[in-house]
């Protein structure tokens, strides 16, 4: 049930085989053309963490339905935007918003229960997230083909109305103990811990949300591939995005947090200097580079959860888990502003590349800082009148 409500929300990362469509349609530049998939990431953040103040078992039908209608009224209004600024309150505030409200949902019951592994169970349900644009991008350019922009948008939501709204209509939630909501209070050193997630976390999900924004236009408009086989590409990102999250999940029940959060860094790092050695001379290059970014995002989005369990325990998660995902919000528009400014106004995906290698080295100190750290796991905390 929760991989088939992940599945669905993650066409969000799908905006890539729309962008080339949208700049035609309204007219855009490429930095104008990522605002909606700027906002919409920015907007799912910003919902995590107000969900995560209040999420508990009393509030999760109730919010697992109010963040799919509000998914598929911003699909419908996608479809009858007649102005840009229309379609940015549809695609990128409505369906952040919602994707954002249920999203973290899951992740809270897996967290909430009394598993062992929960790494690896975390990423096997963010798989479907993952995998999504498996599907969700070669449907969506087959419509785009076949219908255009507005008809695609409209049955995108039909799909959600007829899949995801009866799951949240009819499940039900049951935990053996109640949570103890305890104001979340905490001492100088968690809270240093706190900045260096979020610094962490934002370098990472910057990186993977451009790349990921641009793979369909780098393939098809910068490097000249042939259209089709770049939207079949994208299945294949999926699958790599979708696969690093029960990886991951493994790899920390077994290696602990630092040495697989070094390993996807590195990672991130070899596909930089691809992507600055290829410059699309090679297809099978761009495959691996851009799969490299992809299979990281979806590395990082399985690691931090952890972190913060790790770091923090189970009974602050959600609210901290809440607030470090603004990060993620962050880590859009710093993505988003990156890439349209240099594509803009260079043209060339070369210094795209050089800018992540200079992200990186941030987050090699971040994970340098925290490597001195012991989790904490379900150990009390110790709490300070100093708050996050």
């Amino acid at each position: 049930m929760y991989q088939t409500y992940a599945f669905n929300m993650g066409t969000v990362y799908s905006y890539s085989i729309f962008r080339t469509e949208v700049e035609s349609i309204y007219n855009l530049s490429t930095l104008e053309s990522g605002l909606p998939y700027m906002f919409s990431l920015l907007f799912y953040a910003l919902a995590m963490m107000m969900t995560g103040k209040f999420l508990n078992e009393k509030y999760l039908r109730s919010t697992m339905i109010l963040g799919t209608m509000m998914i598929i009224f911003g699909f419908v209004i996608s479809s009858i935007a007649s102005h840009f600024l229309l379609l940015i309150l549809g695609y990128g505030i409505l369906i952040g918003t919602g994707v954002g409200m249920v999203y973290g949902i899951p992740i809270y019951i897996i967290q909430r229960s009394h598993i062992e592994k929960k790494g690896l169970y975390t990423g096997i349900v963010l798989l479907g997230f993952g995998l999504s644009p498996l599907i969700t991008a070669p449907i969506g350019r087959v419509l785009l083909v076949n219908v255009g922009l507005d008809q695609t948008f409209l049955i995108f939501a039909a799909i959600f109305l007829l899949t995801q709204l009866p799951l949240g209509a009819f499940y039900k939630f049951h935990f053996d103990e109640k949570e103890q909501r305890e104001p979340l209070v905490l001492d100088k050193l968690l809270k240093h811990k706190f900045y260096m997630l979020y610094g962490l976390f934002m370098i990472t999900t910057a990186i993977g949300l451009m790349m990921i924004g641009l793979s369909y236009q780098a393939g098809a408009s910068y490097y000249a591939f042939d259209d089709k086989i770049v939207t079949l590409s994208l299945s294949i990102f999926a699958i790599c995005n979708g696969f690093a999250r029960p990886l991951f999940g493994y790899l920390i029940d077994r290696l602990g947090l630092i040495k697989p959060s070094l390993i996807s860094l590195s990672l991130i790092g070899l596909a930089a200097i691809m992507g600055i050695l290829n410059q699309g001379q090679s297809f099978f290059l761009y495959i691996l580079t851009y799969g490299l970014f992809w299979f990281n995002l979806g590395a990082w989005l399985s690691i931090m959860p952890s972190m913060i369990k790790a770091y923090y325990g189970s009974n602050y998660y959600a609210r901290v888990y809440g607030m470090i995902f603004t990060a993620y919000g962050l880590g859009a528009i710093i993505s988003t502003l990156i890439s349209g400014s240099i594509i803009d106004a260079l043209g060339d995906t070369l210094y795209l590349y050089i800018s992540i290698l200079g992200l990186l080295g941030f987050g090699y100190i971040f994970i340098y800082k925290l490597k001195s750290y012991e989790p904490l796991e379900d150990k009390a905390l110790n709490v300070s009148k100093i708050k996050v």
